[in-house]
C-alpha cells in the first residue's frame, strides 16, 4: 500500500517574501576568467617543463652546488694524521679507544669482531687518510660510521692511539688466511 506523497506547486516566478528562483547566466567576468586561465595553462605548462624552469632542474642544480662545497670541504681536511707522536692527543685517542673501539677490537687491537689492527693485512689500506675515512664513513658489512659521534678532531687522536700499539706479524682476525681457533681449544 503505497501513499503518493503531494507536491507544493512551485509558484510560476512570482516573488514570496521578496526571494524568488530565477535562472541566472554566469556572470561574464567568471565566464572570461575560467577561458583565460585554460589559455594561460596552455602555455605556462610547456614552457615549464621545456624551459628548463622546473623543479627537477632547480635541485639538480642545488645538488651542483652542494657537491663543488663538499668537494672544497674535503680538499680542506687533512691527508695526513695531524697527531703524529702528539703524546696529549695519544692519551685522548685512548679514551676513546677504551670507550668505543675496544668492543671490536680489543684492547690491544688484535680484533674481535672487528679485523686485527696490529697485523700487516689491510683490506681498505693503512694510509692515514684511508683509516680516517674508514673510521669516519665506516665500511660494509661491520664498521659504523663513527665521524658524525666523534668528528674529526677524536677520530684522529683515536688513529694516533692506534699507531702506539705493537704491531705482530701473525695474521689476526680479516687476514685472508686467518682460521678463528676452534672452540675450547
Amino acid at each position: 500500500m503505497s501513499e503518493e506523497i503531494a507536491e507544493y506547486e512551485r509558484p510560476s516566478g512570482e516573488p514570496r517574501d521578496g526571494i524568488a528562483e530565477d535562472d541566472h547566466p554566469i556572470p561574464r567576468w567568471f565566464t572570461i576568467s575560467f577561458y583565460a586561465s585554460i589559455g594561460f595553462a596552455a602555455f605556462y605548462i610547456p614552457y615549464y617543463l621545456l624551459s628548463g624552469w622546473s623543479q627537477a632542474v632547480q635541485y639538480e642544480a642545488e645538488v651542483r652546488i652542494a657537491e663543488a662545497h663538499a668537494a672544497e670541504v674535503r680538499a680542506a681536511l687533512p691527508t695526513t694524521n695531524p697527531y703524529h707522536g702528539d703524546a696529549v692527543a695519544i692519551a685522548e685517542g685512548s679514551e676513546v679507544w677504551s670507550t668505543i673501539c675496544v668492543a671490536c677490537h680489543k684492547p690491544d687491537g688484535s680484533g674481535l669482531v672487528g679485523p686485527s689492527l696490529i697485523d700487516p693485512y689491510w683490506k681498505y689500506g693503512n694510509s692515514d687518510e684511508t683509516l680516517f675515512e674508514t673510521v669516519s664513513a665506516g665500511r660494509p658489512l661491520g664498521m659504523p660510521p663513527w665521524g658524525p659521534a666523534l668528528g674529526s678532531e677524536k677520530i684522529w687522536k683515536v688513529l694516533a692511539y692506534m699507531e702506539t700499539l705493537p704491531k705482530t706479524d701473525e695474521p689476526g682476525v680479516g687476514a685472508p688466511d686467518f682460521a678463528a681457533p676452534a672452540p675450547g681449544g
